[in-house]
């Protein structure tokens, strides 16, 4: 895979966050090959590190939930691979609190200017407690909690998001490693759920502070892309239902309204109750006012879940889409270079071409900058397989080893004995003692040879007491210097650790005695006293009386045998001594080497007992994988598996393999494959990774395997075998094309299986949402004859009628089809209208449990469904057109009416009925037009609403460009009498009721005030005067 641009991706809450694990995990696989070493550029980047020009940041308020994300519980060198390009928000919720109505006390006192607008009030408030395990599914608690933690500046949240963009900034070296040129933009996606309170807390905050930095930065060419989650990805036991969906209704509409103010700078946009400005801005603590630039975010990518499809799959979708539109390179058709004002990057030239985004939607409410997408990926779960043979191959050599670890050796006792020096107390195995020199001449005669025994009883009398000065003084060094974990660190690469716990435990009904107590039974021994032999009593041996041979006519000699016996009894009583002592000085230090040698064990122990567990376990899991991976449900994002009667067959396979390409004999075990491919460092990172977890430990293991049988699978092309064990998608579509040579080296049944799951890669129904224009994508691998493969897959992939498809060869091992659906309103998704319905319902229900005040970001008084007051000008003017042209009638006064019913011309019996609300204190319906022309447009389905109101708002006066056709009667009734009338009676009413309960004159006295002049002021389309 190669890399063009630089890329930002930043994850909110836990549905982002995990669509940045998995997006962190394709791209390691694609970039980092299949052992992590390809970009390791002699040591300059850590395996499996990724380049400086694809950073990630994570926003979550429990950080509990991030840090279960590989990239961040990783430790060591791993970890530190992964640090260089994830970064977490870290304190993002303000430590000293910990319920939601403590932070929202403090913010009506420190921030009350910069929260009144949108901060509800204190009647009835949720508490969500404790704050580090959510919002509590409340966007506006999100959000509340987000303004604590920024309440002294915006450094929590600016900080790790300036670390990576400036790493960005210097990545122009490593972009250029993976593929690209220099940097002339940066794809920036922010991935987030509006299900929960999280993400749909605090994306709209989390956008403008990630272009502020950027604009600060000075990164040119920047586009924001949010990917938005939708509630029907969520089951109502996992986060779904009705308050997820309330959730998404205002989050939708803020969204849209930015995407809005950013393809069209100068429309004036009512967003909540902030305050007005020329663009869309916010205001954060400090009086920091951030904006972002226009056309920083042209588009926001809806994913909704399909029946066809679960959620996982869903989030697989998303990585897919984001892989395919970063790794696709931007052509260059003219060959001359690009303007400045060419698209920057592929993804941009993709997402961005529609011109309808600055058009008014059909409704007249809002713009067309939604978008909505899929993306259906065929690919080899390398990373899967090799961990499932990875963990098979592991369990079956723990049986072995810990087989052979069983069954005596003969060189036992020599290696308890090399623990002893390795440990740093081999004089302990020896347990020296002074030497007692023999006679320099041997004496003859019995007198003699009895004075050479008593002073020799005498020098063994002397040397025990000089040895025991002595180690009153070595022994304590000798307990300081003792080091069994140096021992059994330098021992667990030579024996493995089953063996190892042997030598350290003993191995019961071994033939050697020394072998049967194992290290810690001989220090065990050396602490107790030495066992003394039948023969040897407490004191020195007697001197026996010595006579000479033949009756005493032959002198005593030295050598006599009963001359030798006595100096045989001496030397055990000697020996026996000398142990004691040994003994008892050890024993002496013990409080001081028990400890370390427990540790020394339990390590070992603890080591050994998870590869236990992982064998014990493995059966199982190698079951419950094998199910997932083989499921008949995966949808979307497909795996291409071996065609093997089983997975067992192909494990089987594997082995074969890998005993081949290491050169081993081929009765080799799985545990001499374990002891080929694991060195001693392996061992002893994975004995230090048991300090953390068991888990820790067979991971480390695990890995070197997952990491060598990576590389046998990208061993395709060598020449020892016949046919790949993994053909290469590559190799696959050339074969499938027609390419002879290719299906020459491919198995038929990889092919066959190829074939059936491209077939199947696109099942019915799997479309996006929304009525938009659909555009395809399909990027599939790079080869010499790419004209010939477009052409396959055009004709066996399912692909939507109708659509513009574009073919693209790129350097990647998988299949993506991206559909894309853009320049859409948010009534023309299906979803969002079924949400913004449920909105509406519960907003005139008036439910006090739904909290819709605590569903917002920036503002609650803003009684409008989606329509700004913009929308609401343009929207009366074309219906003040109808009124001109006489094309509305009525039930009920002409002042007030019930009900209106709007042609689009005479004689059209086709209609669009509403129904106006009555108002208190005799005022007019007709303020409450709009109301229903937003309920009927956002909330009735159906292509023929769509179309009437489509025309509506192309509606104008009959003879403009000729002679004006006089109003209708109902339009003067309606300007000239009603307007003015309506404002004078509002005056009045409001100087009855006191502030708070005249709140409801406040949107009448607007629509009088403002709405109506403000559509009367608009000018025709195309008319060359007002």
């Amino acid at each position: 895979m190669k890399i063009y641009q630089p890329m930002l991706f930043v994850g909110l809450g836990g549905t982002g966050g995990r669509i940045g694990s998995e997006l962190e995990r394709s791209l390691r696989r694609e970039l980092c090959g299949p052992d992590g070493t390809r970009l390791v550029d002699g040591g300059r980047r850590a395996p499996f590190q990724l380049p400086d020009c694809l950073q990630f940041v994570y926003a979550d308020f429990s950080e509990a939930e991030l840090t279960r994300q590989p990239q961040f519980h990783a430790k060591g060198p791993e970890g530190g691979a992964y640090a260089r390009t994830s970064r977490m928000v870290r304190d993002l919720l303000p430590g000293e609190f910990e319920s939601s109505p403590e932070v929202t006390q403090m913010l009506r006192i420190a921030l009350h200017e910069e929260t009144r607008d949108w901060l509800p009030s204190q009647v009835r408030q949720p508490r969500v407690a404790p704050l580090h395990n959510g919002a509590g599914q409340l966007p506006t608690v999100g959000r509340a909690a987000l303004f604590a933690t920024l309440r002294s500046g915006l450094e929590p949240v600016l900080r790790p998001l300036r670390a990576a963009i400036g790493a960005i900034g210097n990545s122009a070296g490593d972009l250029q490693q993976v593929g690209g040129s220099r940097i002339r933009g940066c794809d920036v996606f922010v991935a987030f759920s509006v299900a929960g309170g999280t993400g749909a807390g605090i994306f709209y905050d989390f956008i403008h502070l990630i272009g502020h930095e950027f604009r600060k930065s000075k990164v040119p060419g920047v586009k924001i892309y949010p990917l938005v989650v939708m509630p029907s990805a969520f089951p109502p036991e996992a986060g779904g239902g009705r308050e997820a969906e309330l959730n998404a209704a205002r989050s939708l509409v803020d969204l849209s309204r930015l995407v809005d103010d950013q393809n069209v700078p100068d429309a004036q946009s009512d967003v909540g109750d902030v305050e007005q400005r020329a663009r869309i801005s916010v205001r954060y603590p400090g009086d920091t006012t951030v904006a972002l630039r226009a056309s920083t975010v042209q588009t926001a990518f809806l994913f909704s879940k399909p029946a066809v499809i679960r959620t996982e799959d869903l989030r697989r979708s998303v990585t897919a889409m984001v892989m395919s539109l970063i790794g696709t390179e931007l052509p260059d058709d003219t060959g001359n270079g690009r303007a400045d004002d060419d698209y920057q990057s592929f993804a941009a030239s993709f997402i961005n071409k529609s011109v309808e985004r600055s058009t008014p939607a059909r409704s007249g409410i809002g713009y067309r900058g939604m978008s909505t997408s899929l993306a259906a990926s065929l690919t080899i779960p390398v990373d899967d397989l090799a961990e499932i043979v990875a963990a098979r191959l592991l369990a079956q050599a723990v049986r072995g080893m810990e087989e052979r670890a069983r069954h005596p050796v003969k060189d036992a006792t020599d290696q308890v004995r090399e623990m002893f020096e390795r440990s740093g107390i081999g004089p302990l195995w020896s347990r020296a003692a002074p030497d007692i020199p023999e006679p320099a001449q041997p004496p003859r005669g019995s007198k003699a040879v009895t004075q050479a025994l008593h002073n020799r009883r005498g020098d063994m009398e002397d040397a025990l007491q000089r040895l025991e000065r002595d180690l009153a003084r070595d022994v304590p060094r000798l307990v300081e210097e003792f080091h069994p974990g140096t021992a059994a660190r330098e021992l667990l690469g030579l024996t493995g650790p089953f063996h190892l716990e042997r030598i350290i435990a003993g191995l019961p009904g071994h033939p050697e005695p020394v072998a049967e107590a194992g290290f810690t039974g001989m220090l065990d021994n050396r602490r107790s006293e030495p066992r003394r032999p039948e023969h040897v009593r407490q004191s020195a041996p007697q001197i026996p009386r010595i006579k000479g041979s033949a009756g005493g006519l032959v002198p005593a000699r030295w050598s006599d045998s009963d001359v030798r016996g006595a100096v045989a009894d001496q030397d055990d009583w000697y020996r026996w001594r000398a142990n004691g002592l040994w003994h008892r000085a050890w024993q002496a230090g013990e409080p001081q080497w028990r400890p370390p040698l427990a540790r020394a064990r339990k390590e070992i122990d603890e080591l050994a007992r998870a590869l236990r567990a992982h064998e014990e376990d493995e059966g199982k899991l190698f079951a419950d994988r094998r199910r997932e991976l083989y499921r008949d449900d995966r949808k979307g994002v497909s795996y291409l598996l071996p065609p093997q009667n089983s997975l067992r067959a192909f494990y089987d396979d594997v082995v074969t393999r890998l005993v081949r390409s290491e050169a081993l004999p081929e009765n080799t075990d799985p545990a001499g494959l374990l002891a080929a491919l694991v060195r001693p460092e392996d061992w002893l990172r994975a004995l230090d990774a048991v300090r953390r977890s068991p888990g820790a430990a067979v991971k480390e293991i695990k890995q070197v395997v997952e990491r060598r049988v990576k590389r046998l699978f990208g061993e395709a092309d060598d020449a020892r075998y016949e046919r790949p064990l993994l053909p290469s998608m590559a190799l696959l579509l050339r074969a499938a094309a027609g390419d002879e040579h290719a299906a020459a080296t491919v198995d038929s049944r990889w092919l066959g299986q190829f074939r059936s799951q491209l077939a199947g890669l696109l099942p019915v129904g799997f479309t996006p949402d929304g009525s938009g224009r659909l555009k395809v994508l399909i990027a599939h691998p790079e080869s010499e004859s790419d004209g010939r493969a477009a052409e396959y897959l055009a004709q066996e992939l399912y692909l939507p009628p109708h659509a513009a498809h574009e073919f693209r060869a790129v350097d990647t091992d998988s299949i993506t089809v991206v559909l894309f659906r853009s320049g859409m309103s948010l009534t023309d998704i299906s979803e969002v209208r079924d949400v913004l319905k449920l909105w509406s319902e519960a907003r005139d229900a008036a439910g006090a449990d739904d909290f819709l005040h605590w569903r917002q970001r920036l503002g609650h008084r803003d009684g409008w469904l989606v329509s700004t007051e913009a929308d609401r000008q343009r929207i009366l003017h074309r219906v003040l057109c109808a009124m001109w042209n006489g094309l509305i009638v009525h039930e009920g006064d002409d002042a007030s009416p019930d009900l209106v019913r709007v042609r689009l011309q005479d004689g059209e019996s086709a209609t669009l009925t509403l129904r106006l609300e009555a108002f208190d204190g005799q005022l007019s319906s007709w303020a409450g037009i709009l109301r229903g022309y937003e309920r009927a447009a956002l909330l009735d389905e159906g292509s023929v609403i769509e179309e009437f109101c489509d025309r509506l708002m192309r509606i104008q006066p009959q003879g403009l460009a000729t002679t004006p056709v006089p109003p209708a009667p109902l339009f003067l009734t309606l300007v000239e009498e009603v307007a003015p009338r309506e404002l004078a009676r509002i005056e009045e009413l409001s100087g009855r009721y006191g502030e708070e309960d005249e709140e409801w004159l406040a949107p009448l006295r607007h629509f009088w005030a403002r709405t109506l002049p403000g559509a009367l002021d608009l000018r025709f389309d195309g008319a060359s005067l007002p």
